[in-house]
This record gives C-alpha cells, sequence and structure tokens, in this order.
C-alpha cells in the first residue's frame, strides 16, 4: 500500500492529480471496497481526512521542500519537533522526524519516506462507542488513545487513527477543525 501512496505523491508532484483527487485516492485507498459494507456493520462514518503523518530525516529540509512545492503555510506542530503543513480546506501533513520526534503511531521511530499514519475524522464520534462497535464487528488491533482517538491497523499494517470530526489535536489552532 505504501508503494500505491508513492505512486499518487508522484502523480501529484507532476501536476496529473489534483490536492482534491489525491486526498480522495489515498482514501479510497486505505479503505477497502467493503467500506460500505463494513459501515453499515459498525455504524461509523468517516468525514474527513485529517491528517497524514509522513517520517522524514530533516524536518528543515521536508517543511522547505512541501511549502514551496504546495504553497502551504507550515506551523509548528507541538507534539515533538514536528511540522504541519495546513491546507486551507481542511486537513494537514505532519512531517514526523525520524530521530528524537514523539508523533509517530507505531512502535518505534517514524521511517524516513513512510506514512506513519493518518487520521480520518469520523461523524458523532466517541472513542469508547467507536472501539466497542469495531470489536464488536471483527475488526482486529482496536486501541483506545485517551478520550480522543482510537487506532486501527489496516490489513497491510497502516495504521488508521479515527478521531472527531472537530477534534483540535494538540497543537493545532483554536476553532481549527482537522
Amino acid at each position: 500500500m505504501t508503494q500505491s501512496f508513492d505512486t499518487l505523491l508522484r502523480q501529484y508532484e507532476n501536476g496529473t492529480l489534483t490536492r482534491r483527487q489525491l486526498l480522495g485516492a489515498m482514501m479510497a485507498l486505505a479503505l477497502p471496497a467493503t467500506a460500505g459494507a463494513q459501515a453499515d456493520r459498525t455504524g461509523i462514518r468517516a468525514r474527513s481526512l485529517n491528517h497524514v503523518n509522513v517520517g522524514v530525516s530533516d524536518v528543515g529540509r521536508s517543511e522547505t521542500f512541501y511549502r514551496n512545492l504546495l504553497g502551504l503555510p507550515a506551523r509548528r506542530y507541538i507534539v515533538g519537533d514536528a511540522y504541519a503543513l495546513d491546507f486551507p480546506d481542511g486537513g494537514l501533513i505532519s512531517l514526523c522526524p525520524t530521530e528524537g520526534g514523539n508523533c509517530s503511531l507505531t512502535a518505534g521511530n517514524a521511517v524516513a519516506g513512510e506514512i506513519d499514519h493518518f487520521g480520518v475524522g469520523v461523524e458523532n464520534f466517541d472513542a469508547e462507542r467507536v472501539a466497542s462497535q469495531l470489536e464488536d464487528a471483527g475488526v482486529e488491533g482496536v486501541s483506545q488513545a485517551g478520550s480522543t482517538s482510537v487506532i486501527v491497523p489496516d490489513p497491510d499494517g497502516l495504521i488508521v487513527q479515527l478521531s472527531a470530526v472537530t477534534e483540535q489535536f494538540e497543537g493545532t489552532p483554536p476553532n481549527r477543525n482537522c
């Protein structure tokens, strides 16, 4: 799946995909063909792509590259030493350092050039209810991250972070819906 994400990003960088097409395609890749049936079974409705955490070896270099490439303003993301590049229509790319950062949701540090995890905004989110619904539907590996998120690995191990559509992650500006 990581290779598919990389292909999509290259297509976006080459101008063959719009930002909206890129984000839509990333969501389509991450959600299996049975997502509609799964949502009917669990009652969970995804409404937005909140963020994508990308492992980088040099945060400053990557921040400059993506800011120049995409024309996005940089803002300091308080979790660890990461930068978040904010899309005006919502969502963000979080540049997660491979050393010394703490924004990775995987067991170890973020890996340069790989997507560590992505976050999805869920309608009417309640962490305990969502975790319970997923477990009842037979989804494996469900874990709760406090009261703000539920973490689920996809079939290939990519981490999906579920939270409220309006979740204010630590470091996001007031009134910013991720």
